[in-house]
């Protein structure tokens, strides 16, 4: 599965629910290395390993990609420090 169309962080989570996707193409923002304002969605699955698995072997060629999961974070977020506690 590949799409041409960039989309935001908002769309690819309404279109994909509760999936992991593996994003290229990322549109940054500036300042924000981690942000992106859009992307294009190269692959979708059930499991990180299952998203990456459909993405090759086109994954091969590409330098800049990430996985992420649409649905809630569970679990603790590590290096997390809320910047309200001393």
């Amino acid at each position: 599965m590949t799409t041409d169309e960039h989309l935001t962080w908002k769309q690819i989570r309404e279109r994909f629910p509760q999936q992991w996707v593996l994003l290229v193409d990322h549109d940054r923002l500036p300042h924000d290395i981690a942000g992106f304002k859009t992307a294009r969605v190269m692959a979708v699955g059930n499991s990180r390993a299952e998203a990456k698995e459909r993405a090759r072997p086109q994954l091969d060629s590409i330098r800049d990609w990430g996985c992420h999961f649409t649905g809630p974070l569970r679990g603790p977020l590590f290096g997390y420090r809320p910047w309200f506690i001393p």
